[in-house]
């Protein structure tokens, strides 16, 4: 079984993940999408690398640039070929895929989104967020008969990650 996070934006979900990570023995591969260090300001990039690797703020792995009152520019050719190689990568190297975060920027990078659908139908686990307020395709992860949906509170954020932790140990037996 797959499992999904999901919640309010600074919940807690790559943090639960991180320290879920930190609980395993295992090899990761896939991604990990985060902002750079200037992520109040008005202007501000989304970036992507491998969910092994520290982040990098190389312009190289920008997917994303976000300007205070106009739509976000999604970098789409980014996500389907940077983004495809990590999934890729990580169904051949890895005993789990890292999938964080999967939303509505990606609406328009098909190939990205059939390969993390493909990727679901795999037998290696996948370990991934969703955006809460997404819709269209991420409805596709949401509601796969594989995925399991978890949604992270201020309550459950402390204990998520020995219980996801167990679970992903006991999916390697």
């Amino acid at each position: 079984m797959h499992i999904f996070l999901t919640g309010e934006i600074q919940i807690g979900k790559s943090t639960v993940i991180t320290k879920t990570l930190s609980l395993l023995e295992t090899i990761t591969g896939g991604f990990k999408t985060y902002f750079g260090l200037d992520r109040e300001a008005p202007e501000k990039w989304l970036y992507m690398n491998p969910a092994s690797e520290p982040k990098n703020f190389a312009p190289e792995n920008a997917v994303v640039r976000l300007s205070e009152g106009r739509l976000p520019q999604v970098l789409t050719d980014k996500f389907d070929t940077y983004g495809v190689q990590l999934i890729r990568s990580a169904r051949t190297n890895a005993n789990l895929i890292l999938m964080d975060e999967c939303g509505s920027l990606e609406r328009n990078a098909f190939l990205f989104q059939q390969e993390v659908l493909d990727t679901l139908e795999g037998g290696t686990p996948v370990f991934g967020v969703v955006k809460l307020a997404s819709n269209g395709w991420v409805d596709q992860i949401r509601n796969h008969s594989r995925v399991k949906l978890v949604t992270v509170t201020k309550e459950n954020r402390d204990t998520l990650p020995l219980l996801l932790a167990r679970h992903f140990a006991e999916t390697a037996k």
